[in-house]
């Protein structure tokens, strides 16, 4: 027997089980509306839906059937809350009466969504307006609830004198009623419209044969004398004809499910079979091995047996005799493009030497002019060439310096404020040997951008040179504020502040 059709056997069984236990509860107990009856009652339809759950496919449809039994449950509930606990509370009991259309006329809607996303995938959205459709539910269901202040779903004789049987119908009873059945009526058209279109035809017509039957047994309850001797009350029937509708399209393939997959294993185009621990095949694919081809067997253990496969390497053999032809014809290629590369990573590496060198030498031309200026000055007059010789260390010592930090920047955004407390250090120890009284107080911990600290060391060194050979004294102060290095510079009586956070001079 296939998997399918012991799967169609078991959902028999349960609504067989659904339809016996539930009358013996009520027939037992001698009570249409026992707790008990209504415990097993909505224990088989949690049952239904967790199994509706683990086999339908979709996401969004799982979603709709998942608040399908949460309706059926709270139906369930509501009912056996009213006959068991609030028999004296008569407001409460009429409430619990009026929350019943909560999921009569919520599920009608829900399965017309479900309808609707029928041959759709989860990517494929719903029609926006359709949402337009929860407004009528929610305006009936506001009347219902609402009905002991106009009364327009039921009436009721004066201060609701044995008001659970002295009723009458109103104008909202019968618009809930023509809207629930326009909902079905649409769900129904969408089930034959889409079997139709999908060559199903005949498989739309079980559904629809089970509504039928479900108004023979809407007919039998209202038409049946004796209330008492009813097996199955209203919840029970509508809730079973919802269950059962879905469950004939679930089995009849309208709804993509879990189920048929010996069909699918048997029609494969594998050389496939799957055997029992005793080695007995239950299952074998119809693909049949070819002559001439070659063959690998794959095993592997599964629950309850193996699966044996084969797979068919021809193809898999002569692709590998074109590739090492191929990969001999590349590996010759290889080896001259990596030649190639390596011409290229030489003459990249010896182009960024190149720019490095011309921006090193356009920034620091000024300073190369400068110390060249003093050499000759020198040269010329024997009395300034030893403190000129000591003015040329200082430059010297900003280029060497200013190099180091462009050569940083280089690598990294940011460097250590540690550099440039550095930097300051060996300008200053050359300032000194030239008879200038120098001083530069501690350095806060701090990384900066690359580009401010460069602009930091230039400004003193623009200042420096500015008030060459004359300078007396130097002396730098750096702090931290307010987020940004302020650096207060003085090189004799001109003073020099600056923060470099953004790099504005303040």
């Amino acid at each position: 027997m296939s998997i399918q059709w012991r799967n169609r056997i078991t959902v028999i069984v349960f609504l067989a089980a659904f339809f016996v236990l539930g009358s013996i509860a009520n027939v037992t107990w001698n009570e249409p509306l026992s707790f008990t009856g209504t415990m097993v009652f909505s224990s088989l339809f949690i049952m239904w839906s967790v199994s509706v759950r683990s086999r339908v496919i979709h996401v969004r449809e799982r979603r709709y059937f998942t608040l399908l039994g949460g309706f059926m449950l709270l139906w369930m509930v509501e009912r056996a809350v009213k006959y068991s606990f609030f028999l004296q509370n008569e407001w409460l009991e009429r409430h619990l009466w009026y929350g019943y259309y909560i999921p009569i006329l919520l599920m009608p809607l829900i399965s017309l969504m479900l309808a609707m996303s029928i041959g759709k995938t989860d990517a494929e959205k719903l029609n926006p307006k359709l949402k337009w459709l929860y407004l009528p539910d929610i305006l009936l269901i506001a009347g219902f609830l609402t009905n002991d202040r106009h009364q327009l779903a039921f009436r009721f004789a004066p201060s609701f004198e044995n008001w659970g049987d002295d009723y009458s119908y109103g104008i909202l009873y019968y618009i809930a009623l023509a809207w629930i059945i326009a909902l079905v009526l649409a769900t129904l058209i969408r089930i034959v419209r889409f079997s139709s279109a999908n060559a199903s035809k005949k498989r739309g017509m079980i559904p629809l044969a089970v509504i039928i039957v479900s108004l023979i047994g809407v007919g039998i309850y209202n038409f049946t004398d004796f209330r008492h001797t009813r097996i199955l009350n209203v919840t029970e029937l509508f809730c079973f004809c919802v269950a059962a509708f879905w469950e004939a399209c679930l089995q009849t393939g309208l709804i993509p499910a879990n189920t048929g997959y010996d069909l699918l294993f048997k029609h494969s185009h594998l050389a496939a079979k799957i055997t029992d621990n005793a080695g007995k095949v239950v299952y074998e694919a119809a693909a049949r091995q070819q002559e001439g081809a070659c063959y690998i067997e794959h095993r592997n253990l599964i629950s309850g047996g193996e699966v044996v496969w084969l797979e068919d390497v021809t193809f898999i053999k002569q692709q590998k005799a074109q590739l090492e032809q191929a990969n001999s014809r590349l590996s010759r290629r290889a080896e001259l493009q990596e030649k190639e590369n390596a011409l290229k990573e030489e003459h990249t590496r010896l182009a960024e030497q190149r720019r490095i060198y011309d921006r090193l030498n356009a920034s620091l031309a000024a300073q190369t002019q400068h110390i060249n200026r003093l050499v000759s000055e020198a040269e010329e007059n024997e009395q300034i060439r030893q403190s000129n010789m000591l003015w040329v260390c200082v430059i010297g010592a900003y280029i060497k310096r200013k190099t180091n930090l462009m050569l940083l920047a280089e690598k990294q955004e940011s460097i250590a404020l540690s550099e440039l407390y550095l930097a300051y250090k060996e300008s200053l120890a050359y300032l000194s040997k030239a008879g200038v009284a120098c001083k530069i107080g501690a350095m806060p911990e701090a990384v900066v951008p690359a580009g401010l600290l460069l602009y930091a060391y230039d400004e003193l060194e623009t200042l420096l040179e500015r008030k060459m050979p004359s300078i007396q004294a130097v002396n730098i102060q750096i702090s931290e504020k307010a987020g940004g290095i302020m650096f207060d510079i003085k090189v004799d009586n001109t003073p020099l502040s600056f923060a470099i956070d953004k790099g504005v001079r303040v």
